[in-house]
């Protein structure tokens, strides 16, 4: 059996609020392989770790995160506990130490967060991920060292195919429910791409796509995953 890199979805973040510095203080100490993690940027051009584009759910401040300045984010709070963390901080803090996906959230400014990549030196560990294909085209010539992948439900594996390819994208990262057989890992690493897969809390699931192949697994619950591997 393949065993899968043990990716943490948005920090350890069945522990601690997602997303948060907790979160990924915690991945980072049960030994996770990577971290994913999803990036807005401000009105005034702070990318920050953040997955809504509304503040409401995480910090019940209503209205949309990009119409706020940094220094308005700073003063708030993830469920009331964590402050929200700039990339800056979060790829300071993890220092190549696992990979990190950096998920392009729709409508994102990608300069910025290039940007941040720059100043800490994290190209080699870091990969560019996003359902919007606009995204990453756009990151290819801003970022062309740093890798790129295609987050998908993975309903169409043809046409993911050929735009990986056409992408210079690494992989596929997919709902776990696509990846229904492990000749769909095959197909994918023939085409030269790896397979990740989101986002798997039960240890059952998590065997059968070790056993299927697959070359990552994120979860909301690392500590289960690695000791389900």
């Amino acid at each position: 059996m393949a065993i899968p890199l043990v990716i943490a979805h948005r920090g350890a973040s069945v522990e601690a609020p997602e997303n948060t510095l907790g979160a990924f203080r915690r991945a980072l100490a049960l030994g996770v392989d990577g971290i994913e993690l999803d990036v807005q940027v401000t009105r005034d051009g702070v990318p920050v770790v953040f997955h809504d584009t509304s503040l409401r759910r995480l910090t019940g401040v209503t209205g949309p995160l990009a119409t706020r300045t940094w220094c308005d984010l700073k003063k708030l709070r993830v469920h009331g506990t964590e402050p929200i963390p700039r990339l800056a901080e979060v790829l300071a803090l993890v220092r190549g130490r696992a990979v990190v996906q950096i998920e392009l959230k729709r409508g994102v400014q990608v300069a910025p967060v290039v940007r941040a990549i720059r100043r800490a030196r994290a190209a080699k560990w870091v990969i560019l991920a996003s359902f919007e294909l606009p995204l990453l085209r756009q990151a290819a010539p801003l970022a062309p060292d740093v890798p790129r992948m295609i987050i998908a439900a993975g309903r169409n594996l043809k046409n993911l195919l050929t735009a990986m390819t056409a992408l210079g994208a690494i992989g596929l990262s997919l709902d776990h429910r696509a990846v229904r057989h492990r000749s769909v890992v095959g197909q994918i690493h023939r085409h030269g791409g790896r397979v990740w897969c989101w986002t798997v809390n039960a240890a059952p699931v998590m065997r059968r796509l070790a056993a299927r192949g697959v070359d990552a697994i994120l979860s909301d619950n690392p500590a289960l995953l690695r000791r389900t591997l």
